[in-house]
């Protein structure tokens, strides 16, 4: 008689059945790290933004304004829709013939809304040749689009132009503002 090695039909459907059970438990923890991660990256490209701002307001002695932008041209709108940096060579917030656009970020928010709270409510920052903020000091809040106020974030920007990304210090899994609690969104 020749041995022969293989599965069933039955044995085959059996693991397929118990790899979609696991699959279907495992999901909703990826699609959550996943919006995680987004929320995350957002945080980053908005400190790479500051941080370039205030490099180049340093560099060329000139105001650099980042603002919000649905279409990277003009200021305006939301921020979760986009925002504009550019060397603004007489400070009025406007994209003009002679100012230069150093960085545009259009459509890559993720499922949520993006906040910038200011004293003074001003929606654009400015930062003038020492690389310190015009007006005002404040906040960009992101809050996740399912209310989980475990993917919410916030990156603080103080007068001096420095930012701080918000933490989990008590380990529950939610980030603190920077008051010290929970970030929680309206």
């Amino acid at each position: 008689m020749i041995a022969r090695s293989g599965y069933t039909l039955l044995e085959l459907l059996i693991t397929l059945a118990i790899l979609g059970v696991l699959l279907q438990m495992g999901l909703p923890s990826l699609a959550h790290l996943q919006r995680g991660r987004e929320a995350d990256m957002l945080m980053k490209t908005l400190t790479g933004h500051i941080a370039l701002a205030r490099s180049e307001a340093a560099t060329q002695g000139r105001i650099v304004t980042l603002c919000p932008s649905r279409d990277g041209v003009h200021c305006g709108g939301d921020w979760g829709q986009g925002s504009l940096l550019f060397l603004d060579r007489n400070g009025d917030r406007v994209l003009n013939q002679d100012d230069r656009v150093l960085r545009v970020r259009l459509d890559e928010t993720p499922p949520g809304s993006l906040r910038w709270r200011a004293f003074g409510n001003r929606q654009a920052l400015q930062i003038d040749a020492r690389g310190f903020l015009l007006h005002q000091s404040g906040n960009f809040t992101y809050c996740d689009a399912s209310g989980d106020a475990r993917l919410n974030r916030q990156l603080v920007v103080n007068a001096t132009g420095r930012v701080r990304v918000s933490r989990d210090t008590d380990g529950d899994d939610v980030v603190e503002d920077s008051r010290g609690r929970p970030l929680l969104c309206d």
